[in-house]
């Protein structure tokens, strides 16, 4: 439902920033439109957490970008896309990843 919401009939999403598609269907964030995120009582700067994840877990990953999805209870609920620098990771190592950013957010926010 949520990912439906974030996305248009059409396709395009409302991320509020400002991006394209090459060629090869790889995307490309050009512009932050918003610069918070509404996240219950909290107002969240998506730059500051892509910062944290990129200090973080350097090793890990080449690329970040954190957007506001709709969300029921929370208003908006940041989520972060990544690009690992490991461009062949396997299925298990993005779970891991996942995990390892979780915890990060958990323990430093």
């Amino acid at each position: 439902k949520e990912t439906a919401e974030f996305f248009e009939g059409n396709g395009w999403c409302r991320s509020g920033d400002i991006g394209y598609y090459d060629e090869d269907g790889r995307s490309y964030f050009v512009q932050r439109l918003k610069e918070m995120i509404k996240c219950m009582d909290n107002q969240v700067v998506p730059a500051e957490l892509e910062q944290l994840l990129l200090q973080e877990h350097s090793e890990d990953i080449a690329e970040v970008t954190v957007v506001g999805l709709p969300h029921p209870f929370y208003g908006e609920a940041p989520a972060a896309a990544v690009v690992p620098r490991d461009q062949y990771i396997c299925r298990k190592a993005v779970g891991s990843l996942a995990d390892k950013i979780k915890a990060t957010i958990a323990e430093k926010l």
